[in-house]
């Protein structure tokens, strides 16, 4: 038996066994309490990676929330505007229902003038005269539509309302266009109504720029025809007012801080120019006409400062006898064309020397070289399933080389060139004459087939000339322009032939058909059309001035016995308004007016 001594002995043996036990258990416990730390750390991350994905996930699920409320809102607003404009359209259908109903009755009562003045024609009268007759009832009920809003610029004539061009200045424009043409017309009564207005009210005080070229041809170029046929020099003083704010403008010093060419728009209230573009031929070349006549009207030099310009213009002409486009940088460049920035510079190289009965040879060599520029360079043949006709093309002036049918487009604004090559050729020698009147008929089929062939028998703003010689339509909208029937005008004038005044009734009763306005419909007038394709077309509420003051007086004289309007006497204005010719002070006369143009 082991003794207690011996016992406890070995009992202390154990111990450090013991010790090591339990630290090894410390230890794994420890070890595994790390283990578990680091996978709750793993964990940890992996939970705040998800946590950060899901928050990136909300994120972008808002995000696309927010863009899919946005296009369902736009989607709302889509239905909305389209169930506004499907309103818009039924009321529109509604009101032409209703309008073509009143119609109708308007048409019949129309009809029934037209065969009274028909009716009461005498036999020796021309068998055209009612036509003629026609036209001024048509231009008789633009007035009326026009008198409840007399002073203003424009009427709008599908909503019954007015405007200005000039939110503080009426410049009267639609009044002041449409004189001459009442006077031409026989309505006497309405142009001494217009006349004394013009006298009691206006004032051309504008504070803003205005066009230089738009109110030349249209106010000034208005006011001084009406004073020629009037003789009221209260009429000559409006115009004196007009010439004198915007004169300024042709001043040397004007025209130097626009590089040498007048600026297009001119404020008068502080005599400064403004240009975001230079300024374009036909802006500051198609203003003489009216500058010249009222030096002539007034003997007041200044308003020569104009024509100052034409030996420049000369010295940018090219061999060819056209011009570029465009003056910018001190010369003319880009396309030359007879369309658009340039159509009526061409035009008042042949009336400026008109206007002087041709005392003037600057105009007529000017003349002379553009014109045989145009029909050699410009006319090109095009052969259609209704016979060749001829468009008028435009060139590369910086080669000198010009289109032979590339893809070519054909603005409306080129069918006045038809007419000036008729008028032109009467004053030319024989073989010339014959080569430009030759492509002035040409063209004019072309001009009047852009009416004929399509569906309204209005023609589009503009078409193109494709490689193949095809015609399409690249502006369809009609904006009752004159050139066309301009062109008929002078072509019927010069030939005789009665194809040009059946295309122009044509293209009138198009016209009367398609662009007039029903006026039981509390409407007034006509309206462009937006598409000729479309029949009925919709109207865009809009009547240009141009219209009585070009496209009604041209249809009217068209018709008219040519006494209505002797062309030996008068020159017409690139905005038709007829200027009497006269020899210039400053000139030894070749030529004399004749006795039959000179006023008791």
């Amino acid at each position: 038996m082991m003794s207690p001594v011996m016992r406890r002995s070995r009992a202390w043996q154990f111990i450090p066994f013991a010790v090591v036990g339990v630290l090894y258990f410390i230890c794994m416990s420890i070890w595994d309490l790390n283990q578990k730390v680091a996978k709750a750390s793993v964990a940890e991350k992996t939970i705040w990676g998800l946590s950060t994905k899901l928050q990136n996930i909300k994120k972008e699920l808002e995000e696309d929330n927010g863009k899919a409320n946005i296009k369902i809102a736009k989607l709302h607003e889509m239905v909305k505007i389209l169930r506004s404009e499907n309103k818009k359209m039924k009321e529109d259908l509604d009101r032409r229902k209703d309008a073509d109903e009143m119609y109708a009755v308007e048409r019949k009562e129309i009809d029934s003038k037209l065969t009274n003045f028909k009716q009461s024609a005498s036999e020796n009268i021309n068998p055209h005269s009612y036509r003629a007759s026609a036209v001024r009832y048509t231009l008789k009920s633009v007035w009326d539509a026009y008198t409840p809003h007399m002073g203003a610029d424009e009427i709008q004539p599908v909503s019954n309302a007015s405007k200005l061009w000039d939110t503080d200045n009426k410049q009267m424009v639609t009044l002041v266009d449409s004189l001459d043409t009442l006077y031409l017309a026989g309505l006497h009564t309405e142009f001494q109504e217009g006349i004394e207005y013009i006298a009691k009210n206006f004032d051309f005080t504008p504070s803003s720029s205005v066009s230089l070229f738009e109110t030349t041809i249209r106010v000034l170029g208005g006011l001084l025809s009406a004073f020629a046929l009037s003789n009221d020099d209260r009429v000559l003083a409006a115009a004196v007012q007009v010439g004198n704010k915007l004169v300024g403008a042709y001043s040397e010093e004007a025209i130097s801080s626009n590089g040498g060419m007048p600026y297009p728009s001119w404020n008068p209230s502080t005599s400064t120019g403004h240009s975001n573009y230079g300024t374009f031929l036909a802006e500051s070349g198609s203003v003489q006409l009216e500058y010249y006549y009222l030096y002539h009207a007034t003997g007041d030099e200044k308003f020569l400062e104009p024509l100052k310009l034409m030996p420049k213009f000369k010295s940018q002409t090219y061999p060819s006898g056209l011009i570029g486009s465009s003056w910018n940088g001190g010369s003319f460049s880009g396309r030359i064309s007879t369309g658009s920035y340039s159509d009526s510079y061409y035009e008042y190289l042949l009336k400026l020397w008109l206007l002087t009965e041709q005392n003037e040879e600057l105009y007529k060599d000017m003349y002379i070289a553009a014109a045989d520029g145009i029909v050699d360079h410009l006319i090109l043949d095009i052969k259609l399933t209704n016979g060749t006709q001829a468009f008028v093309s435009s060139g590369d002036n910086y080669s000198q080389q010009f289109n032979v049918f590339e893809n070519d487009n054909f603005e409306h604004l080129s069918c006045f060139v038809p007419g000036m090559l008729a008028l032109g050729s009467v004053y030319l020698p024989p073989l010339q004459a014959e080569k430009h009147l030759k492509a002035a008929k040409k063209v004019a089929s072309f001009c009047a087939h852009m009416y004929l062939d399509t569906e309204t028998g209005l023609s589009p703003d503009e078409v193109s000339i494709g490689v193949n010689k095809e015609k399409s339509l690249v502006k369809r909208n009609y904006g009752l322009r004159p050139e066309t029937v301009e062109s008929l005008f002078y072509l019927w004038r010069v030939t005789r032939d009665p194809i040009y005044r059946e295309w122009g009734w044509s293209i009138y009763l198009s016209i009367e058909r398609h662009c007039r306005v029903c006026q039981k419909c509390k409407a007034s007038g006509y309206s462009e059309v937006s598409d000729v394709t479309i029949v009925p077309p919709y109207l865009t509420d809009h009547m240009d001035t141009f219209f009585t003051g070009e496209t009604l007086k041209y249809l009217y004289l068209l018709f008219a016995d040519d006494d209505a309007l002797d062309l030996d006497c008068w020159v017409l204005n690139t905005e038709a308004h007829p200027f009497p010719k006269f020899i210039p002070y400053h000139v030894t006369p070749v030529n004399h007016i004749p006795e039959k143009c000179k006023k008791a």
